[in-house]
């Protein structure tokens, strides 16, 4: 949630770069629009993805990563105006996560 929150505060810069947030949980849509409303403040657009199809697509799913079930690694990925992945960052942990900084660095 620190990332979502960051980048929906940092929302200025990447508009200035031309750059859409785009944020996809596996969660269902009832916590993913209390996530777009408590956390990002509507700033940013976060998709609903409970059954995993573009975690899967993406090949950012961890097959029975928690007690069992199959999680969404945590990933950062930039994708240019034509479709194509330009910049993939997977987590290892939390504090792993890439700041809106390093993004906005990387856009350059």
């Amino acid at each position: 949630m620190k990332q979502l929150r960051e980048f929906a505060q940092r929302k200025a810069d990447f508009d200035a770069r031309n750059a859409v947030v785009v944020g996809i949980s596996s969660d269902d849509s009832d916590h993913t629009r209390k996530v777009w409303q408590d956390v990002t403040q509507r700033k940013l657009t976060i998709l609903s993805d409970p059954d995993a199809k573009v975690i899967r697509e993406y090949g950012l799913l961890h097959p029975k990563g928690h007690s069992g079930e199959d999680i969404a690694l945590r990933a950062t990925l930039v994708v240019d105006e034509s479709g194509r992945e330009v910049y993939r960052k997977v987590s290892s942990s939390v504090p792993d996560v890439r700041t809106a900084d390093e993004i906005l660095r990387a856009l350059k």
